[in-house]
């Protein structure tokens, strides 16, 4: 009888132990913590507004006339290409806190600031910016070499 009694205190203290461990490692949402992600989400949701805009207005402008496109002409009357206008972009960027340089350089990409996410995130491992990053909102634009991007970045 007294056996019994034990086990049953025994498998009892195991059982709440086991409780106790489950709920303690439940992943923990705040409401601040929700807040911020909640921040972050609707910043990022503005620049791509910003970029949906200016891609629409780039493809608006961009668009060749259906009547001239059909037509062909010899190669002696064809009129000599222009050269093509670039556009400087300029854009905000928000870093935030714990952001590596491999998440920066894919935001700079997104944003059309630079062609290659890769190339800029080995440049700023090689020379030492990636463990330099301030946390901030940064104005930037396409025509800025890597060493001004990362000097604006890390200062």
């Amino acid at each position: 009888m007294i056996k019994e009694a034990f086990r049953s205190v025994g498998i009892g203290c195991l059982l709440a132990g086991g409780i106790l461990y489950t709920v303690d490692n439940l992943p923990k949402t705040t409401e601040a913590s929700l807040q911020q992600e909640l921040t972050a989400t609707q910043k990022e949701l503005e620049v791509i507004k910003k970029e949906l805009a200016i891609s629409q207005t780039l493809t608006s402008e961009g668009e060749p006339n259906k009547e001239t496109a059909s037509e062909t002409k010899p190669v002696d009357q064809q009129e000599p290409k222009k050269e093509v206008e670039t556009t400087v972009i300029k854009k905000k960027i928000a870093v935030q806190a714990g952001s590596s340089s491999a998440d920066l350089s894919g935001t700079l990409e997104r944003a059309h600031l630079i062609e290659d996410a890769s190339k800029f995130d080995t440049y700023m491992k090689e020379n030492g910016y990636a463990g330099k990053i301030q946390i901030g909102t940064f104005e930037l634009n396409s025509d800025m070499s890597f060493k001004e991007m990362a000097d604006v970045l890390t200062k």
